[in-house]
Order: C-alpha cells, then structure tokens, then sequence
C-alpha cells in the first residue's frame, strides 16, 4: 500500500505521476482527487479550493490574506477548454512558456501535471523541468477561511436580487429601511418591513417532522408586526408584535406537539436544552436572522440605513452598528431633509387656505411673512473693482488697475468651469433648498453670479404686484444699482437657492467686468467666500434686508442667531 502524500517529505515528479496514474485510466483516477469545500464567489456563483488556489490568476496576499484575481480566472476559463476531459472551465495551466495545456485542477491531477511548492503546475510534457520542492499536499483539504479580495468590477446592487442562505435558513428580501418612524430598530436590531425569509424547522403541526416557515416583518401604523406561518399549517399563523413573542409562541406550540429529547446526542426527537445559557441554542432573533452576522451586515448596508443612525427624537433608541457605519455626509443630507420637510410642514395651513387662517398664519411665520420688493437684496454697499477712478490728475491709479485685472481674471476663472461641476442644489436645514458647493472654496474666491432679468424700477414695482396676485411669495430680486434690480423668480440661475445666516461664509459684490464682445463694460452681482469652504457645506450670506413693518423669522441655527432677517 503506498503512504499518502502528507507522509513524502519532498516527493519528485514521478511519485505525484504515480498517485495520477498509477496505470489506472484518468477517469479512474479522477476518483482519487478531492478538489475541497466550495467557497462563494461574487454574482451567486461558487468554486473549489483548490480550484481556485491553483488557478494560474489566482495568488494568496500574504499582506491582508485576501485571494485576488478569482473572478478574472473563473472569466478566461469560461472561455476555454480542459484539454484532460475537453469541457470548458479550465482555469489551471501550464506554467513553461508557450504552452498552452489548461486544465481543470482534477484533470490536471489525473493526467499526470506536477504541482510544484511555489503555486506553480507544469504539463506532462514539461514536468522533467521541474525546479525546486514540490507540493506534498496537493489534494489535503485546507481548512482554514478564505478570505476573496472585492472585485471592482462586480455590481454590488445584483446582490440585492440574490437569497441569503445560512444554515436552514434563506432570506429572500431584506425588506427597507423606514426613513421617518423609528419603531423599526433597538440598539441590536434592525427589523425593517418586507423581511421575508423561510426557515426549516420542528413542526408543530406533525409530531417528529419538520416543516418550512415563512417569515415576514409588517408594518402596522408605526410598529412592527412579526409573522410567521407554517407550511402545513397555514390556517394557524402566529403573529406577534415582538419577534420574542412570536417565537416563544412557536416553540410552546412545538413543544405541545413533539416530545422531547433530554440530552440523546442520536435521538430522532428534538433536543430540549438542558441549561439557560445566552449562546447556547437557537433565540428568537437568530431564528428571525437578524442575530446572524451576514444578515446584520448586509442590513447595516442598506439603503437607507442612515436613519437609524439619527433617531427622531431623543427618547428613541439609537441602533449600534457593528460592521458598516454610514457616512457622515449621509446623515447629514438625511437631517437636513428632516428639518426642511418639519419647517414645511409647520407653516402648512390645516384648511387648506391662508385666508381662513386670519392672523394664524402670520404667527406661524415669525412676522409679516410676506417679503415684498422693499427687502430687496441688498449688496452695492460692497461696491468695489473696475470703473473707479483715482483723485489724481484723471489717471487710472496702479493699485485700481491691479485689482480689476484680478477682478477680470478670476471672473474668466469662475466662468471657465460648468456650474454644475462646482455647486448644487440640495434640502437645507435652514429653509426649504439651499445652494451647496462639491469643491473646497478658497478665501475670496468667487463662488457664483447671480442672474436673472435685469429690471428698472418701475417695471420691478409691476412685477412685485403680479407676483402677490399669483401667490408667489418669495422675493429672487437682488438690487445691481440705484436705477435696476435682477430678478431670479422665473429666469436665473442656482444661485438664488443660497439661504441667509446670522453666521454666513459668503458675501456679495457688485463688480464691473468687460464684456465678451467688446462693448464695453457691465455690473455683475458676484458672490464672494469670506472664509475657507469646505466641500459638501452650504453656501450662506446676510440678505441685509431693511427693518420693515414686521419681522422676518431667522431658522439659520447658528451659535449667533438673531432670530431675525432685518
């Protein structure tokens, strides 16, 4: 009888030729061959350990211990063919330049290749050229955990569309995470509604059987609802408002039902524990599947998930993550969401109409609640760049000439880059849209132009009566100079979505700047940075509004907040 290849310290190319053929036929051969457990790749699929170790792609780092290059191996194989059994899916090649034998590992074991200690395979007609030890336990299971690289390439939202399977139990939706009710999480747990899944376990409905539950998570007003249902007992569902209950119920039922075993390792009856030990068996949430690591982390990776993370209210339980966090950017956009759709909501009229609100609806909005074209924007108190003139002799002064050619260049500078590259228009925490920057903003940068139609006067006093007749409401003019006003209400551009603060980080400035087509120059109104901006923060200023009949409510937030706009 020959000794296993464990007991060959440094075995030579002709014992492994002896263990693949021994005068035996490959198929035969084939029988000898233990290609290992199955490992799950991305997309659903699964392969072998040795399968993929030996892969000619496939290395081990030994940096972070991650397997890479198995879904680029599983790609080239698909394309070719095993030239052992001819069937495609040949992942395993030859390693001697030129040569084009690929093999399935199997295949490769039976039809006599070498495996040498270095991850590398040499074919029938190269193995004479062997250097080096070679591998003794090619065909020796490796239990140890491997770990796949993530691939860059691999869609992560297919992962949605697949079933989870753990054990006896297979999650077929992880439902979705409630962005606006917090009776869907604990500090432990996640629940949210539409979590279905199906796990095989006693049946209580016939003794000494199992049995396939169905398991889902409802939504009953702002509360979960547990449920589940037999196979064979469908008119019997159990159903619950805490996953505890409902599987205490379920084992009680169990139990009425079945006799149980006290302590019969090869008893066909189930096993009843015999001590009250935490990790000892299985508990409610683990039937459930959200006690289980791969649920867990797959819901902490939702969509969505940053809801719990920021609770409603304080009474209401923050969860605890423990494998993915949400970003911080996330939560953030979530609470300005929040608080833009909560300062809607509490200046909506309950009939439906202001004018049956009588004087409600101006207590609502901190004052008169109507701003009217004398709370015009105000910036040519700030008025500075090109087309002032020194007190000399009616000489242009240097230092003038030097800051409108710095005015000109950063206005080409501002201009040369889309708008849609450097701002955005997002929910704000302050008042309904707020104007957001993608890009770090230096210090007296110029941010953006406020457009819109360039108005006199007169026609501006038209417009404010036509825009009160309509219901328009907000005020978009911006005063350029003493005779025009810019109105952004139907023509202009993001920059009217930018939102007072009693702290701003934006001013603006009319500047003068020369015309693209020569003509002379024009007053632009331009938004200026007053400190560093960071990316992701919202773009704020004062409005500098006059103190008219009534107040303005402030809802900036800020540490200095007056409480008001003018």
């Amino acid at each position: 009888t020959k000794g296993s290849p464990s007991e060959k310290q440094q075995p030579s190319a002709e014992s492994q030729d002896e263990l693949g053929q021994d005068d035996e036929s490959p198929e035969k051969a084939l029988t000898k061959v233990s290609a290992g457990r199955l490992i799950p790749m991305p997309g659903g699929a699964w392969a072998h350990v040795s399968c993929a170790l030996w892969s000619s792609e496939v290395y081990e780092s030994p940096k972070d211990g991650l397997v890479y290059a198995l879904e680029k191996a599983r790609s080239r194989g698909a394309k070719l063919k095993c030239f052992g059994c001819g069937r495609p899916g040949a992942t395993v090649g030859c390693q001697r330049a030129n040569c084009s034998y690929n093999y399935h590992f199997a295949c490769a074991f039976a039809c006599g290749a070498v495996f040498t200690a270095k991850q590398h395979i040499l074919c029938t007609k190269h193995k004479s050229s062997v250097k080096g030890d070679l591998e003794p336990n090619v065909c020796v299971e490796h239990m140890r955990p491997f770990n796949l690289a993530p691939d860059g390439k691999s869609a992560v939202s297919s992962d949605s569309n697949l079933c989870y399977r753990l054990g006896s139990l297979v999650v077929h939706s992880l439902g979705r995470i409630e962005q606006d009710i917090d009776g869907f999480h604990s500090e432990q747990y996640i629940t949210p509604p539409g979590y279905t899944a199906t796990r095989i376990f006693w049946s209580y409905q016939a003794p000494k059987r199992r049995t396939v539950y169905v398991i889902k998570v409802n939504k009953e007003g702002t509360r979960p609802v547990f449920t589940i249902v037999a196979a064979d007992a469908s008119d019997t569902p159990i159903t619950c408002k805490s996953m505890f209950d409902a599987y205490a119920t379920l084992i009680d039922r169990v139990r009425q039902r079945n006799a149980f075993s006290l302590g019969s390792n090869f008893s066909h009856l189930p096993r009843i524990r015999t001590k009250e030990d935490k990790v000892y068996g299985l508990n409610a949430p683990q039937f459930f599947g959200f006690g289980l690591e791969q649920v867990r982390k797959s819901l902490e990776t939702s969509p969505g998930i940053a809801a719990v993370a920021a609770p409603l209210s304080a009474e209401s339980p923050a969860y605890k993550f423990c494998f993915a966090h949400p970003k911080k950017e996330e939560i953030k956009n979530l609470m300005r969401k929040r608080a833009a759709m909560a300062a809607e909501k509490a200046l909506e009229n309950p009939s439906g109409s202001a004018r049956t609100e009588g004087m409600t609806a101006v207590d609502k909005s901190g004052g008169s609640g109507r701003i009217t074209r004398a709370l015009v924007r105000r910036a040519d108190e700030e008025v500075q760049g090109g087309g002032r003139t020194s007190s000399g002799k009616g000489g242009r002064d240097l230092n003038d000439a030097k800051v409108e050619t710095a005015i000109q260049a950063k206005y080409r500078e501002m201009k040369s880059v889309p708008l849609e590259d450097r701002l955005v228009a997002k929910r704000s925490h302050i008042h309904g849209w707020g104007l957001f920057t993608k890009k770090d903003i230096r210090k007296n940068q110029m941010i953006i132009e406020y457009m819109g139609e360039l108005l006199r006067f007169p026609v501006a006093d038209r417009r404010e009566k036509e825009y009160e007749q309509s219901g328009v409401g907000s005020c978009y003019m911006f005063r350029l100079d003493l005779e025009r006003i810019v109105d952004a209400t139907m023509v202009g551009c993001m920059a009217r979505f930018m939102n007072h603060s009693c702290q701003n980080n934006a001013y603006a400035k009319v500047i003068t700047v020369n015309t693209e087509a020569g003509m002379g120059q024009e007053k632009k109104i331009v938004v200026f940075a007053n400190r560093d901006i960071k990316a992701e923060s919202e773009i704020t200023y004062d409005y500098k509004f006059p103190v008219e009949d009534g107040s303005l409510k402030c809802t900036c937030g800020a540490p200095n907040c007056i409480g008001r706009m003018n």
